[in-house]
């Protein structure tokens, strides 16, 4: 029996956060996944550390972003990155010695001011409650160190300022995996079994929800309801036609590119 957290990672959410925080600017970045001493000892003083001939195993991104940052390889801007994190936490309910997270880090510009510190880290937790938001509604709590993001009452990312010398930074949590697809197996399931992202009217993702949707109904065996998300995924490509493109392109026109591309494959010539 697995111990720990009573979930799997879900890698779909996972390639969902990277991509919504790359479209807010957040570059990707691939990063060590053990790292020495000091970067490590900047935010685990408290903690035993995991280590193997490799190096220290981090306990998060940030202390692998901290590892490029003292070696002078990350200059100041908005990054990502996704690495498993190792702890040495008891595993229990809410806890386990390994998971997966997208970590967010702002390396900061010296001489910045306190109000624009608060400025940017507020920024990087709205980022992260619109990623969250669009599975569950969740809330935000001032904690000692900086803010959290909760869902059902448990942690579900955490955001704040650290220094070290002469480095600053922001950090802060895209998505802990399989702990947020924890929170969301308490709500009660209604037509969908798996977690589907919600995007607003009119936009390319909302035809993307519309088909997970329709492949959960397959999941389901329920073919009324992959029926009803057929027709529901050619009304999200209307819309977002319409809002890409206003009167200019049309369903039909897109029909009629269909039909063309029909054609050409009934023929088998493309010319």
């Amino acid at each position: 029996m697995k111990q720990g957290i009573q979930a799997s990672i879900d890698y779909q959410k996972v390639s969902e956060a990277i991509q919504h925080y790359k479209a807010r600017g957040y570059e990707y970045v691939e990063v060590p996944w053990t790292i020495g001493k000091e970067a490590y000892h900047i935010t685990s003083e408290d903690h035993q550390q995991v280590k193997s001939i490799l190096g220290y195993h981090v306990a998060s991104a940030e202390q692998s972003f901290l590892e490029l940052m003292l070696k002078g390889e990350l200059s100041p801007g908005l990054y990502q990155a996704c690495s498993p994190c190792f702890r040495d936490d008891p595993v229990g309910e809410l806890y386990d010695s390994g998971f997966l997270k997208v970590e967010l880090i702002e390396v900061l510009p010296e001489h910045i001011t306190k109000e624009e510190q608060t400025k940017r880290t507020d920024r990087i937790l709205a980022d992260a409650k619109e990623f969250f938001s669009k599975y569950t509604p969740v809330q935000i709590v001032e904690t000692p160190i900086g803010k959290d993001i909760e869902n059902h009452n448990i942690e579900i990312g955490s955001y704040g300022y650290r220094e070290y010398q002469s480095l600053s930074w922001i950090y802060g949590t895209g998505l802990a995996e399989p702990r947020f697809s924890y929170t969301l197996s308490k709500k009660p399931k209604g037509y969908h079994l798996q977690d589907i992202a919600k995007h607003a009217i009119g936009t390319f993702e909302k035809i993307k929800e519309e088909i997970q949707e329709g492949q959960d109904a397959l999941t389901q065996k329920n073919k009324i309801m992959n029926l009803i998300e057929l027709s529901d995924t050619i009304g999200a490509i209307e819309q977002y036609l319409e809002k890409t493109y206003g009167s200019t392109i049309t369903l039909e026109d897109v029909l009629t590119m269909k039909d063309a591309t029909k054609r050409a494959f009934a023929s088998r010539r493309r010319s």
